[in-house]
């Protein structure tokens, strides 16, 4: 039964952040070459979807650190583009903040068994952490949600 809980909660989490547009997400995805993404759509618009919901499943903020997170400045994270870090004072906003688009990924695969829960601060927020889920739970929501998105239609 906990377990249940726990899956409908974190399925909540990632449907909240749903606000996120997929194009936005998936350009960052496809290194700001909007053909390039247009044509991926076409081709595959399954595996399209189920990338932006992977990253759309990546973060939730908290109050608290998670047990067992490892902790990071929020300002350790750059711009994949521009090399330029967030700042310290970072206020999150899931509307911009992109999976793909910063070196999130770069702080995941420090850790080769995918199933780190990884923790970043975030005082100028209205949370002072931003969670970044595992790679496990990652696949795991985004495929929850493409199963919610499938059984919708």
């Amino acid at each position: 039964m906990k377990k249940w809980i726990t899956v409908a909660a974190m399925l909540f989490m990632a449907m909240a952040v749903k606000a996120q547009d997929c194009d936005a997400i998936m350009l960052a995805y496809f290194n700001n070459n909007q053909t390039r993404m247009e044509s991926y759509k076409v081709e595959a618009p399954y595996k399209f979807e189920a990338k932006c919901a992977y990253a759309q499943a990546a973060f939730y903020e908290s109050d608290t650190v998670p047990a067992g997170a490892d902790l990071f400045q929020i300002s350790e994270v750059s711009n994949k583009f521009t090399g330029v870090s967030l700042p310290a004072n970072y206020q999150v906003d899931f509307a911009t903040l992109n999976y793909y688009g910063y070196t999130f990924r770069d702080f995941q695969l420090r850790y080769p068994t995918g199933d780190k829960v990884l923790c970043f601060q975030t005082p100028g927020s209205t949370h002072p952490y931003l969670v970044l889920r595992s790679i496990t739970d990652m696949q795991y929501l985004s495929s929850e949600m493409m199963n919610s998105r499938n059984s919708n239609q």
